[in-house]
């Protein structure tokens, strides 16, 4: 009987210490708003991994991140997007009415996969029913990003936004953040690596 409680015992704890360092992922519901002034709701996901050095120190890497057409319910709505890199803008082309993602890197591996372009940044185009990936349309240039920045930190503060993130709240997180770089609040027209 002493073994079985110590197995059992053994087991509890092992189950929370894995749920206590398994890889971190988060899901909301966001607004955005288009270039147009129409404002839509997204469904997002994120996974992480977390990524500790030895010695100390560590941060994440960006493991996959989904959006998916949430309201308003339309017939022509794209499929869910999917990617390792982070999303930063999202909209409609007012002329072609095709969906585009603009997307950046976080590591340099991911400046590397995408040919190392003069420009952090890479363009899904949603054409003939599927995400196309390509290069970055030069007339994008300036567009503040209107998705939410997104890592294993803000983890508590997605949870507490249930069941929507507003408009108002992601402008909140951004000046609540000095430190977030330049590439992730708009599309730059210059920059430079350290990769």
């Amino acid at each position: 009987m002493k073994h079985k409680l110590w197995f059992a015992g053994i087991f509890v704890a092992a189950a929370g210490l894995w749920l206590a360092f398994s890889d971190p992922s988060m899901n909301w519901r966001e607004e955005v708003q288009l270039q147009s002034g129409e404002v839509i709701v997204i469904k997002r996901t994120a996974k992480f991994s977390e990524n500790w050095i030895a010695g100390g120190g560590g941060g994440s890497f960006n493991r996959g991140m989904t959006i998916d057409f949430d309201s308003p319910d339309k017939p022509d709505n794209p499929t869910v997007w999917s990617s390792l890199y982070d999303p930063l803008i999202i909209d409609q082309d007012p002329i072609t009415k095709e969906w585009l993602i603009i997307a950046t890197f976080t590591h340099c591996d991911g400046w590397y996969n995408i040919g190392r372009p003069k420009l952090p940044y890479t363009e899904y185009i949603f054409r003939n029913g599927k995400w196309e990936q390509g290069t970055l349309n030069p007339n994008l240039i300036g567009r503040l990003a209107n998705l939410l920045l997104v890592d294993p930190s803000e983890i508590k503060t997605i949870n507490s936004s249930r069941p929507i993130v507003k408009i108002a709240d992601k402008q909140k997180r951004i000046t609540a953040r000095p430190g977030i770089p330049p590439k992730y609040k708009s599309i730059l027209n210059e920059w430079t690596t350290g990769c």
